[in-house]
């Protein structure tokens, strides 16, 4: 991946997330965890530290999910095709009658 398509995806999202509606949440992580955050990102990163954290573990469990559905499509296409065939020659001999 070239360095401007990284800067390209990171301009589409912050596009997105400027016209993305949010929602307050109040939530409890352990001390030493927020510290750290806020050494890293600020007093006021916290909250995007938390949005891009689950932005990326979001895009890692739909990737998985995908991946799974797609290797049941595909262990199950060649079996698929011969159904289809049957269909197939059995509405074409329908049709010569």
């Amino acid at each position: 991946m070239k360095l401007s398509d990284v800067q390209y995806q990171y301009d589409t999202q912050e596009r997105k997330r400027s016209t993305m509606s949010n929602t307050r949440l109040n939530i409890t992580l352990p001390t030493p965890i927020v510290d750290d955050i806020k050494a890293l990102y600020g007093q006021r990163g916290l909250s995007q530290f938390l949005e891009e954290a689950a932005r990326e573990k979001l895009e890692v469990l739909k990737k998985k999910a995908y991946k799974g559905l797609i290797e049941g499509y595909q262990s199950t296409a060649e079996e698929t095709k011969e159904v289809l065939k049957k269909f197939e020659s059995a509405v074409t001999e329908e049709r010569d009658v």
